[in-house]
């Protein structure tokens, strides 16, 4: 779990915050790693791949929730790192799946 704990998008997201890019904030990345550590706690202690798929809806469902409470910060690029990063966690702990595996439960980003 700890290689996947480094590879979290919000490792990019702060530098390009350092870099000056305002679409993100040190709040805004603290909420995400945490909703991030909070999925792979939970991938890690799955023992089938419901619970897999459980922990998937979970953290999409919650970014949907930061996404909305925080101005809608989620854009094209960062839906692209948080989508790869999401299934590849999940393909670490066992789950095969061709496509996008947050795209059932996403709303709005």
């Amino acid at each position: 779990m700890q290689s996947l704990v480094k590879q979290k998008p919000t490792f990019t997201w702060t530098e390009r915050m350092i870099e000056g890019e305002d679409l993100f904030t040190v709040t805004r990345i603290a909420k995400s790693d945490k909703i991030l550590d909070t999925y792979l706690f939970n991938l890690s202690k799955a023992k089938e791949t419901s619970e897999i798929w459980k922990a998937i809806e979970t953290v999409t469902k919650a970014f949907d929730k930061l996404n909305m409470d925080d101005d809608g910060f989620i854009d094209l690029i960062e839906r692209e790192e948080l989508t790869g990063f999401i299934k590849y966690a999940a393909e670490t702990y066992g789950l095969k799946y061709e496509g996008d595996v947050t795209e059932e439960f996403r709303l709005e980003w």
